[in-house]
């Protein structure tokens, strides 16, 4: 890594990243300086990392899209993939390492930027990557899959041979659900709510089968209720796109906490047009709000929990089994080039419903 020479001056280093102000305001190419230790460029604990590849996920449009500009210019992204160029003495890391990533933090700068300075040890997720991966495939799933993964942390006991319905089953973070759940936790039934267009991609995940929601709440409920009659009850229910009308029917649908049973919401909007999204839009609705409140109080059956993605000891392991055992669907729409592309790959994820992730390279 000596040969790679920093843009350093005044201990600060002068990178291009993809920048906004507020909500109000375009994205840009610009300049920004990253103050650096003197002498060791990076602190015992940090990590700077010439970025290869980097990815969209709707939670960065709603960073923007809830920006108010009181921060001031702010770099966009929290999911990456490259290069260790300095590794501090107290990171697991080394120089010349291929890593990927994500991190989220308010007062953080993005990973839309050349280089990123950072603790790996407050990130959501920082792992190598393994053999043979592309940066461009390693940037598109810290978040989406890190987050399904940590879905089925709140199923107490072995899920091999149980039955689980994934609504979303076609979303980014359904898909991994779906790989997640047959090729590593090994469960018997996996059933996913998607579109028809969707659905040849599922089967190909792992599904066993699936359920079209376009044809309406009746036909959605209908199905899954046929289905339980021949098969039984749900072990897990994982819902990654809010579609909540499941909880009425738990009596139906879903095991009991006493069986195990349990219901997993990723926290998220309820809507896919980022562009246009309202506070209303994110906050929990009544009916999820009733079921929470009776589980609390011990006047529900049914077990209802919340996924809000958060660092895992195991996560990097799962990725990597997955990836050199069976490899992995990346769930990719595109990859783009960051300085031609920023804005035009921005607006799609921003307009929702494009099935997969936007990858830039740098």
């Amino acid at each position: 890594m000596s040969s790679v020479t920093l843009p350093i001056v005044d201990n600060e280093l002068k990178v291009k990243a993809v920048t906004y102000k507020s909500k109000y305001a375009p994205l840009l190419i610009k300049e920004i300086s990253i103050p650096v230790t003197p002498g060791s460029i990076v602190k015992q604990n940090e990590l700077l990392v010439q970025v290869k590849a980097t990815s969209l996920n709707p939670l960065d449009c709603l960073m923007k899209n809830f920006n108010k500009g009181w921060l001031g210019d702010r770099v966009l992204g929290c999911d990456f993939a490259g290069v260790v160029i300095k590794a501090g003495s107290n990171t697991v890391f080394k120089e010349g390492e291929e890593i990927y990533g994500s991190f989220m933090e308010v007062f953080q700068r993005g990973t839309f930027s050349e280089y990123i300075l950072f603790d790996p040890s407050t990130s959501l997720v920082c792992e190598k990557i393994p053999n043979g991966m592309s940066f461009e495939d390693a940037s598109s799933m810290p978040m989406v899959s890190c987050t399904a993964y940590q879905c089925f942390q709140f199923y107490k006991g072995d899920l091999k041979d149980k039955k689980v319905l994934i609504l979303g089953a076609g979303s980014s973070v359904g898909s991994y659900a779906v790989q997640i759940a047959k090729h590593y936790f090994n469960v018997g039934t996996v059933i996913g709510t998607c579109s028809p267009r969707s659905s040849d991609k599922v089967f190909k995940l792992g599904a066993d089968g699936f359920v079209d929601y376009t044809k309406g709440v009746t036909s959605k409920i209908n199905e899954l209720l046929k289905f339980v009659k021949i098969n039984g009850k749900f072990d897990i229910i994982i819902d990654v796109v809010r579609d909540e009308i499941v909880i009425d029917y738990f009596d139906s649908l879903l095991k009991t906490y006493k069986e195990n049973g349990v219901f997993v919401t990723v926290n998220g909007p309820y809507t896919d047009d980022f562009k246009n999204i309202g506070l209303i839009d994110v906050l929990p609705s009544f009916r999820r709000i009733k079921q929470y409140t009776k589980y609390a109080l011990g006047l529900s059956n049914y077990k209802a929990e919340t996924e809000i993605v958060h660092s895992s000891d195991t996560y990097g392991e799962v990725i990597a089994k997955l990836y050199e055992e069976r490899g992995l669907n990346f769930s990719i729409n595109s990859v783009r080039d960051i300085y031609s592309d920023f804005q035009e790959g921005y607006d799609l994820i921003e307009g929702g419903k494009i099935g997969g992730k936007v990858v830039f390279k740098w």
